[in-house]
């Protein structure tokens, strides 16, 4: 048994420097409104330091509507210093921060309205953070520092927009394995009511912060990084009525990008309601595997506007894109599944391969992205959803027979695809083969309008078994077409054919979700000694 310090709000600082590895942290039941800071407390993988507390609540008792004008207040402040509106320049005011932290556990501990956010790490190594609930707020959970790295984060849920049936989804995914069909997002205020650019708008002079009507508070995210050195596993995870799901910076000098935002592992979340970008590698990011989670309802799930990537495996997703977020006359309302940068060095593939989509938006409707290999994924779209238009939807967006191609002068290029997805796909090393897609554009017009997509990629008409949004095994179809077997080339630079047995289309394998490898590290997880034996069920 592990040696145990209680506390309560009262006595939690007093007794902080009697932590220890192979300690645990109880924080008793109630209320504990002041930050708490730990600093320089290590421990190790046969002694980690524990820290819990079954109805222990971390956090204040103010609200989103408390604390509305304060954060506008704050972003209007910093954008007339030069900067983006926005208040994460102060994620560091957390409730519960860890600074210069080895081998801590922190599991089922509730964070409510913590502003703006509720864990931060700074400088920190071997965090598994689990089983924690996090209600409200502006960022769940931040992440900075060269020599932070080996997170994990795993069974924990947030609900940032309170005023919404998240709660009630959570719990159905939990219990059930699907999201209640029976709750509309018409109730949900982040996704329906609450303009985009009030959250996040530039503040530009044609549309300037306002005090009182903004909602900056909401502008963050589940996981929040700032050049941290990788290493992430985040599994298992629901994240619900957010403006943002997972969100990587990497602002580190051109020399040295690459010793950052490395090895992630994105797999088995819900991402529901999602008014932004559910996952977001930004500036460069190296060998990401994001695998066999759930997006339902995302505005875009993939913000891809990496200036340099590799080794990217996006495989047995599953997505309901169904819903167009509002108010009404919101202009960012529409959403892609992939969203693109203005230029992309391709420092290896990236492979997006066997994910199955229901879409009422475009898999990319403008800019480039480099070494993109799209395979054997089935697409059907929803008709039946609410001002559905063909148009719209079609798989490059609704400007791709533009039948003007510009010269091959490279600046003429950048213009065209300011609003049309590359035709470039022979120097960029694009591919799409073996997709399965039911949208009449594809591939035949889409071929016609000089889009080199493989002869392997076929349209057809199928119908999904079920397509009830956020139903799983709803997304089957009877009988999928066979896919077609590709190299698959590792960030060692060695490669092997992916051609598993009955190997079909789509996310769905007649023995369930396509698998693949693992990532090597992964494989070689420093994990708690008792982590798996005590702490895992």
């Amino acid at each position: 048994m592990k040696p145990q310090i209680k506390v309560n709000a009262e006595d939690i600082h007093t007794k902080l420097n009697r932590l220890g590895p192979g300690r645990e942290l109880y924080l008793k039941k109630g209320r504990y409104p002041d930050p708490i800071t730990i600093t320089g407390k290590r421990g190790s993988g046969d002694r980690p330091i524990y820290i819990t507390g079954r109805g222990a609540i971390l956090g204040s008792d103010m609200d989103f509507d408390a604390y509305q004008q304060t954060a506008n207040k704050l972003a209007a402040a910093h954008q007339k210093g030069g900067s983006f509106p926005g208040v994460y320049f102060m994620a560091d005011n957390a409730a519960l921060t860890l600074r210069d932290c080895q081998w801590v556990i922190i599991d089922e501990l509730v964070f409510r309205n913590c502003w703006p956010t509720a864990i931060y790490l700074d400088n920190c190594q071997h965090i598994f953070i689990r089983r924690v609930d996090f209600r409200g707020g502006c960022i769940a959970i931040g992440a900075a520092g060269p020599y932070t790295r080996h997170l994990l984060i795993e069974k924990c849920s947030w609900v940032q927009d309170t005023k919404s049936h998240g709660e009630d989804d959570v719990l159905s995914i939990r219990d059930d394995g699907y999201v209640r069909a029976d709750l509309s997002p018409r109730d949900c205020r982040l996704w329906s009511d609450i303009p985009w650019k009030q959250v996040h708008g530039s503040g530009d002079e044609d549309s300037p912060v306002d005090p009182v009507g903004d909602a900056r508070a909401y502008d963050g995210d589940f996981f929040r990084a700032w050049t941290i050195a990788g290493y992430v596993i985040i599994r298992d995870n629901v994240i619900t009525d957010a403006f943002n799901g997972v969100h990587f910076f990497n602002q580190a000098s051109e020399s040295t990008k690459e010793a950052f935002a490395r090895n992630v592992l994105i797999e088995d979340n819900w991402f529901v309601r999602i008014k932004d970008n559910a996952v977001e590698p930004e500036n460069f990011a190296w060998n990401w595997t994001i695998r066999l989670n759930q997006f339902v309802d995302c505005y875009m799930p993939f913000s891809f506007e990496m200036q340099r990537s590799g080794y990217f495996y996006v495989y047995g997703n599953l997505g309901w894109n169904v819903h167009i977020p509002g108010p009404e006359d919101d202009k960012h309302a529409k959403g892609v599944l992939f969203k693109f940068p203005d230029t992309h060095i391709a420092d290896g593939p990236h492979y997006v391969f066997n994910n199955t989509w229901l879409l009422r938006a475009p898999i990319a409707k403008k800019k480039r992205f480099a070494k993109l290999e799209h395979r054997n994924n089935l697409i059907g779209y929803a008709t039946d959803a609410d001002k559905f238009k063909w148009e719209a939807c079609s798989p490059f967006g609704s400007s791709w027979s533009f039948d003007s191609y510009p010269s091959t002068e490279l600046d003429d290029l950048f213009r065209f695809e300011e609003d049309c997805f590359t035709r470039s796909w022979g120097s960029l090393g694009i591919v799409f083969d073996g997709d399965v897609i039911s949208h009449r554009d594809f591939p035949d017009r889409l071929r016609q309008a000089h889009y080199d997509i493989g002869k392997n990629a076929r349209y057809a008409a199928f119908q999904f078994q079920d397509q009830t949004i956020g139903l799983p095994s709803g997304l089957k179809i009877t009988k999928a077409p066979p896919a077609v077997a590709f190299s698959i080339e590792l960030p060692d630079k060695s490669s092997s054919l992916f051609s598993p047995s009955n190997y079909c289309v789509g996310a769905w394998q007649e023995t369930g979700r396509i698998e693949a490898f693992d990532p090597s590290f992964a494989v070689i997880w420093p994990t708690p000694a008792q982590y798996s034996e005590e702490y895992q069920s």
